[in-house]
């Protein structure tokens, strides 16, 4: 069986890369991180014309292109189109060419980090919405906000337009600020629905496979972005006469981070995989997803760290890029749009193991 990529999924890496390196240097994206909104507003178009959001792209297609964003940190809205708004406009048969986000105001059981309540009516004139997010991804750089709403019948999910009347974002002041998080308010707002109640759940766990897929493949990105410039430096900087990466003690540390970050890239692009080739969602593509997620999110964050660490005194300055690389991994690393924490779900499987050698509850204290 042939895991390689095909020849078009490998151009399309490479023309997302040319296109990035060229538009988005770290001394660009630096500067748009420090300006107001954090992203640039101009750049959709150009997007749409390249066909990221092309309706035939598969899911390891936009994991290609998610990874390619997070090596740069691409500074537009793309990745909370694509990873979180768009699976809801798919599912009610609507192509998504806007910059959007998704915000969840009628949370599953436990309400996570940043959800809110939000309750949705139906009148002779359509659908209004009332209630707040506490926090929502780059609402304030988007044009449409795709929500989850309650209704007499249990949760649906809507559209708006961020110009339509009584809806209010207020940005937040958030560790990355590239991805600025921001509260929004629904004041009687008119939306239009996208999915009725009894699609919802199904839709919902859909979109978080999907989410959660997209978020794996874009932390390697970050991890990626990170270890160039750590392998960049012990090139270029000297001690003793030679170049620190002949050292031991930074070599190890790269090779370390190296190993992480390629693990974590198999396994995001094997959850991609799956959920292109498995639209049921099955267990086993659930399974997937979270250990990219967990794996991919530890090793974004473990290669910053390692990176800053290689850079010395260099690394944790203002003007040096590598800071905005370790925020995204932080964000991306608390994120909790997807549900509860997959650990738990993980942790569990290994706990069910009964298989000769596997890992049981009375094995793990050692009695």
């Amino acid at each position: 069986m042939d895991f390689a990529l095909t020849d078009e999924q490998r151009e399309i890496r490479r023309a997302a890369r040319d296109h990035l390196e060229r538009r988005y240097p770290a001394t660009r994206v630096c500067a748009l991180a420090e300006g107001p909104g954090g992203s640039e507003a101009g750049a959709w178009p150009e997007l749409i014309r390249q066909g990221w959001l092309d309706d035939d792209l598969g899911m390891v297609e936009l994991a290609l292109l998610a990874e390619e964003s997070g090596r740069c940190l691409h500074p537009t809205p793309w990745w909370t189109t694509v990873a979180l708004a768009a699976p809801y406009a798919r599912a009610a048969g609507e192509p998504l060419t806007v910059p959007a986000t998704f915000a969840d105001g009628a949370p599953d059981g436990a309400a996570p980090t940043g959800a809110g309540t939000v309750r949705a009516t139906r009148s002779r004139r359509g659908w209004s919405l009332s209630g707040q997010v506490p926090a929502a991804p780059q609402a304030g750089a988007v044009r449409c906000v795709v929500v989850r709403a309650r209704t007499e019948e249990g949760p649906a999910v809507f559209a708006c337009d961020t110009g339509s009347p009584g809806l209010v974002v207020e940005e937040l002041s958030t560790l990355d600020t590239l991805r600025r998080m921001a509260q929004v308010r629904w004041d009687g707002t008119p939306a239009r629905l996208l999915t009725e109640p009894a699609r919802t759940p199904e839709v919902a766990r859909l979109a978080r496979l999907r989410g959660g897929a997209l978020l794996a493949a874009e932390a390697v990105g970050v991890a990626a972005g990170a270890l160039d410039m750590a392998v960049t430096h012990a090139r270029q900087r000297e001690q003793f006469g030679r170049p620190i990466g002949s050292f031991q003690a930074v070599a190890h540390q790269l090779t370390d981070a190296y190993v992480g970050t390629e693990l974590a890239r198999s396994l995001a692009y094997r959850a991609a995989w799956l959920v292109q080739n498995d639209p049921e969602g099955s267990l086993a593509c659930a399974q997937a997803v979270d250990e990219a997620v967990l794996v991919a999110r530890d090793a974004a964050v473990r290669t910053c760290e390692t990176a800053v660490q290689i850079t010395g005194g260099m690394g944790v300055t203002w003007e040096y890029p590598l800071h905005r690389w370790l925020r995204r991994a932080l964000w991306l690393d608390a994120f909790p749009g997807f549900g509860d924490d997959p650990h738990g779900r993980v942790a569990e499987r290994l706990l069910r193991r009964d298989d000769a050698g596997g890992i049981t509850p009375t094995t793990l204290d050692g009695r």
